[in-house]
């Protein structure tokens, strides 16, 4: 019967077992490079998200406090029989263009639907992120309000109550019904709460960029 030799087999057993580890090592070490160099791609792309998220809110607070200016013009006006209801179709004209928010969450929505959320370690940074996108769900609660008062009230004031044929006779007295009045009221309202939803959204925004830092 051949001799083994144990001491040249368990030589050769802890090579492969080297090799295996080194091997395994190898690919760890690689899957954390490439799972790093995703996450950095991931929050470059939030950051970006985050500054054209704070434009946006930024530009329309400020648009948002033209229209309840002109919303206060239009009130002052109707309050005043003298006035002139020629400018004051025209503002009102101008307040029926609404402009809508738009969340920048392409990449937030990206994190999740992919799982690579689990590439951002910390927790604490992790939590940030997940609390500020959770605030849109608020933010878009006004901005819906907003568009309701729109389409349904502004818009059928438009269809229903505005005699085109009376405008053509520069007779406005339809501009004169409580109606408008109250549908204007609603407006500038929805404005205002709409206004300071913006202001903490704009705040989230700008606490998650110092975060991603």
């Amino acid at each position: 019967m051949k001799k083994i030799n144990w001491q040249y087999a368990l030589g050769e057993i802890v090579i492969v077992i080297i090799g295996i580890t080194v091997a395994f090592a190898l690919n760890n070490w690689k899957d954390t490079r490439n799972n790093q160099k995703i996450k950095t791609q991931y929050l470059s792309s939030l950051k970006t998200d985050i500054q054209k998220e704070i434009k946006q809110l930024e530009e329309l607070q400020q648009l948002f406090r033209q229209k309840m200016r002109l919303i206060s013009q239009v009130m002052q006006t109707l309050n005043n029989k003298d006035a002139s209801r020629d400018s004051t179709l025209l503002r009102i004209y101008e307040i029926a263009r609404l402009k809508s928010f738009i969340p920048e969450n392409t990449t937030y929505q990206t994190l999740i639907n992919s799982g690579d959320m689990k590439l951002i370690n910390d927790l604490n940074l992790r939590h940030k992120i997940e609390e500020h996108y959770a605030l849109h769900q608020v933010v878009m609660k006004d901005y819906t309000r907003l568009e309701k008062i729109y389409n349904k009230y502004l818009g059928d004031y438009f269809i229903f109550e505005m005699d085109y044929e009376k405008i053509r006779q520069k007779d406005w007295s339809f501009l004169d019904k409580p109606l408008l009045k109250n549908i204007l009221r609603s407006i500038n309202g929805s404005y205002y709460m709409t206004i300071n939803t913006n202001k903490k959204c704009i705040a989230s925004n700008q606490n998650l960029l110092k975060a991603l830092q």
